[in-house]
């Protein structure tokens, strides 16, 4: 006995999309928040004129449903939009081609944010940020570029010559096929530019800019691919043409708050800009902010000082030195003895001072060398130079300090639980979600990519919280938005980098 099987059955009465969609499906969360935030922003952008464009709230929801899958290609949004149910109904069954949904994903960036921006204010509003506690990091995704094609000046001009030859070989191939077929055929042929010959004149039009751009901002090399990509060091090793997304995500349910894609492979520079981004969003500022050694620097420390925000961030040698693991004596190990303005090495030999270094916008660094290093026992546990020397900047009380509170419990708990806040959202980016290679080229458009990803994260964390808690979804969103109102945030100007 088998239930009825029959794939030309007929419906007596006409079904609704959702039935196809269950209830409980991300689909559905995804599609409920997208249609409660403001899209004027993107809808100003389109024409009144001519032929009817597809809405830009369809083509939002199979672009981030699709990134939240993984399922990036435009050809592959494409495909699903006739054969997967939960696409057909984010698209109410339209179908628009890969090139609309290439587009629209490559012109939206300032609209992305504002998208991004609202998203965060609603989970803010159903609860889901804690008291100010941000977790802030790094990671480099690779560009859609090969690392081949990262080259310099003398590299450039060398396949500008080989590619000016190839033309010129194109081009006198052409004129002697033209001639024959002048002779054979008279008028009746038209000249036609050869294929090869126009991709070539491309590649060539591709090096000039990228060699123009080399010399004005004096670079060493650049990637002909993607002009904006940088060469960037990654996790395993490899260096590779590469962005770095940076996040900051706050404590409670890993909600990340600010967003932001750099062409700079350091951490260094993004502390400030990173809390600017979580005000201009939040309309306040984190009371604590965690970071991994890539982001100390003393003026990265004073700026916090500066915003009363109290600070946890190790400096480069500060696991090093806790393990015990240096190769050569710490700097920690050398005492400094302020009254005759001199250290002592860990053999007691005084070490004087010798010189000021001079340095543009940072105070000056003093040196202090000891002359006795080739006659110390303790030499070859010191230095492999002749004479040791160790330099003292004045705002080393910073440092000191910052080793004394993360060595202390709150300061180990406290830092312990930024591995377990940001870390697992770029492993749900890029393990759960595939989200490795950047599918756009530019700086601007792979920003567009790396928001859409932190925003299809932040409907997940959604759609968690609302399985946990059981609130009525349309109701939740409803105060979500009535809080984006209420911030007095000009979410057109919310400042996430160009």
């Amino acid at each position: 006995m088998f239930k009825k099987y029959d794939q030309k059955q007929q419906f007596l009465l006409p079904l609704r999309l959702e039935r196809f969609v269950p209830e409980n499906h991300i689909a559905r969360i995804l599609n409920d928040v997208i249609e409660a935030v403001d899209t004027t922003a993107i809808e100003s952008t389109y024409s009144e004129d001519g032929s009817p464009a597809y809405h830009p709230l369809l083509m939002l929801k199979i672009l981030l449903y699709g990134y939240m899958i993984n399922i990036r290609s435009s050809r592959n949004i494409q495909k699903m939009t006739c054969t997967d149910t939960a696409f057909m109904y984010l698209a109410a069954m339209q179908q628009p081609d890969f090139r609309t949904i290439c587009r629209f994903r490559a012109s939206h960036l300032d609209s992305i944010k504002d998208i991004f921006a609202q998203v965060v204010i609603v989970c803010k509003e159903m609860g889901m940020l804690g008291a100010g506690k941000a977790s802030i990091d790094g990671t480099k995704i690779k560009a859609n570029a090969s690392v081949r094609q990262s080259k310099d000046a003398d590299a450039l001009d060398k396949e500008i010559n080989k590619i000016h030859k190839e033309i010129n070989k194109i081009l006198e191939e052409s004129i002697e096929i033209d001639e024959e077929e002048d002779e054979k055929y008279g008028d009746s042929t038209p000249y036609q530019i050869p294929e090869e010959l126009v991709d070539k004149n491309k590649r060539l039009a591709m090096i000039q800019a990228a060699k123009k751009k080399l010399e004005e901002q004096q670079l060493n090399k650049i990637n002909v691919t993607d002009n904006d990509a940088k060469i960037m060091k990654h996790k395993d090793g490899t260096k590779k043409p590469s962005y770095n997304g940076q996040v900051a995500v706050d404590n409670k349910e890993q909600v990340i708050v600010a967003a932001d894609l750099v062409d700079e492979e350091n951490d260094v520079h993004q502390m400030d800009p990173m809390i600017q981004h979580i005000q201009a969003i939040l309309g306040y500022k984190p009371t604590i902010v965690l970071a991994d050694a890539g982001y100390f620097s003393y003026d990265n420390i004073e700026l916090l000082i500066q915003e009363g925000i109290d600070a946890y961030i190790p400096d480069n040698l500060f696991e090093v030195e806790k393990r015990g693991k240096a190769k050569w004596f710490m700097k920690s190990l050398f005492r400094y003895d302020e009254e005759k303005d001199c250290y002592y090495c860990p053999a007691g030999i005084v070490m004087p001072f010798e010189r000021i270094q001079k340095r543009p916008d940072k105070p000056d660094l003093k040196f202090y060398g000891c002359k006795f290093c080739s006659q110390c026992v303790l030499k070859n546990a010191c230095t492999k130079s002749e004479n040791r020397t160790v330099s003292k900047d004045p705002r080393e009380h910073l440092l000191v300090n910052m080793r004394v509170k993360l060595k202390t419990k709150e300061g180990k708990d406290l830092y312990k639980e930024r591995m377990y806040t940001v870390e697992p959202v770029f492993g749900q980016m890029k393990q759960n979600r595939g989200f490795r290679e950047f599918l756009l080229r530019g700086k601007k458009k792979a920003k567009v990519e790396f928001l859409m990803m932190c925003v299809v994260h932040n409907i997940g964390k959604i759609a968690g919280a609302l399985k946990k808690s059981g609130m009525n979804l349309n109701e939740t969103l409803e105060n979500g938005i009535q809080g984006v109102n209420q911030t007095g945030i000009d979410m057109k100007n919310v400042a996430m980098g160009a």
